[in-house]
């Protein structure tokens, strides 16, 4: 932990040769990505790799040994299902440590394209899948937040130039999962599903493929409305959705693009503000 802060502290040059000389610091910064002490994971773990990353003192072998390790079920997919423990935090922040990946390998072109179609599909498979949708836990924790984290990744896969654009419906539909998981989104989730809608219509997908996508949303409220009644999950799915759709809508507003699909979007919001 020592070593770790003077890492910090030292030169960018010195930093770089003492990574060299010292390989296995990566290797146990590997080990402790999902560390339960959010002191240790986000304010030294993460920080360092961070730093090393953005230094370029990461050197191919490296980067393709996280990718492998943090995209698999040692990573994104370690023990999906759990709720209310501490795996969470290896989901989690291998999704942010991807994120910080993907997003310099637009400079790097470090990534295969078979590498970023598996990180696609696993990164769909938690959002669709995560049962654990805690943000902040306590002073000692910190912050799981893997929808929002998972989130990041899909936005930094999306912004770079090899996505592969085949997989667009099925992210839409993984965020509509998170609308029914019986949980109100209390921590601007609602935003980050927004920076990823918003960095699909970036790719000039077609517009029709949205607006199917959020009439199938507000269809399916309706239709619980019948089947169940207003229920306790059905208020919860209610609120999300309407903070997703009154999002967006300003996301598009102050962009002041995709006018049809603001459009269709004002008049579900205006619709389900009131109960019919």
């Amino acid at each position: 932990m020592e070593d770790y802060y003077q890492l910090l502290e030292m030169s960018m040059e010195d930093r770089k040769q003492y990574i060299q000389l010292n390989p296995a610091v990566m290797n146990d910064l590997l080990e402790a990505v999902g560390h339960e002490e959010a002191a240790l994971r986000d304010q030294l773990n993460y920080r360092l790799f961070i730093q090393l990353l953005s230094e370029n003192v990461l050197s191919r072998d490296i980067i393709e040994q996280y990718v492998n390790r943090l995209s698999s079920i040692n990573g994104l997919l370690f023990k999906i299902g759990e709720s209310g423990t501490s795996s969470v935090f290896q989901r989690s922040y291998s999704a942010l440590y991807l994120a910080a990946i993907v997003n310099a390998d637009r400079q790097l072109e470090y990534l295969t394209g078979q590498q970023l179609e598996l990180l696609t599909e696993n990164a769909i498979d938690l959002l669709t899948k995560e049962q654990d949708l805690r943000s902040y836990i306590n002073v000692h924790s910190g912050w799981a937040h893997s929808v929002a984290h998972t989130s990041e990744l899909l936005c930094a896969i999306i912004e770079h130039p090899a996505y592969p654009i085949r997989y667009t419906a099925q992210i839409l539909q993984a965020i509509r999962a998170n609308v029914w998981k019986g949980y109100v989104f209390a921590d601007d989730e609602e935003e980050r599903f927004c920076n990823v809608i918003e960095a699909l219509l970036l790719k000039n997908i077609e517009e029709d493929l949205f607006i199917e996508w959020l009439e199938q949303l507000f269809d399916r409220l309706q239709m619980s409305a019948y089947e169940r009644g207003y229920d306790a999950d059905w208020f919860k799915a209610r609120t999300n959705q309407l903070n997703l759709a009154k999002t967006l809508y300003f996301y598009l507003k102050f962009a002041n693009r995709n006018e049809k699909l603001r459009s269709i979007i004002s008049i579900f919001i205006q619709r389900w503000l009131k109960l019919n």
